[in-house]
């Protein structure tokens, strides 16, 4: 009897690991599911807001957290002048509005749910992380969950 359910229990996983081994490949993005905004956080809290236009330009904007030291220098814009996608490799060109903000790259991969970029300074040499999301799936799901927190509340 202990074969047997040892024989199960074997049988059971190579059925869950081949299962698993299925999973369908995502389909690239098109150029035009990107257009909108994006927001997200780098690894040490910079909010970052990511606006992308049609005509392949647009925004990109951070701001450190309030209660952090480096809040005080304030938001830097920064124009997108051309931004372009080569199947998942994602490539963005990065102009300071402000004359005193540092010249800054953005780059990564993206896939259907997010952005996953590396954010730098050309000049001083430094690079983050940081993942982005459409801020109208966040928005929805923030309030999915909100509203659903309330009505268990009030039971």
């Amino acid at each position: 009897m202990l074969a047997f359910f040892s024989f199960l229990g074997v049988s059971l996983v190579a059925v869950n690991i081949s299962a698993m081994g299925e999973t369908k490949a995502a389909r690239p993005l098109k150029p035009e599911e990107l257009i909108g905004v994006w927001v997200g956080f780098w690894q040490d809290e910079e909010f970052t807001r990511l606006d992308l236009r049609a005509d392949f330009t647009g925004y990109c904007a951070y701001v450190a957290p309030q209660d952090s030291t480096t809040h005080q220098y304030g938001v830097h814009v920064y124009r997108v002048t051309r931004w372009a996608l080569n199947g998942s490799q994602f490539n963005i060109s990065l102009t300071p509005v402000d004359s005193h903000d540092e010249n800054i790259y953005l780059k990564g991969r993206i896939n259907y749910l997010a952005l996953q970029l590396e954010i730098g300074g050309t000049d001083r040499k430094w690079k983050e992380q940081v993942v982005l999301r459409k801020e109208s799936q966040m928005q929805a799901s923030n309030q999915e969950t909100k509203n659903k927190i309330e009505e268990v509340e009030k039971r």
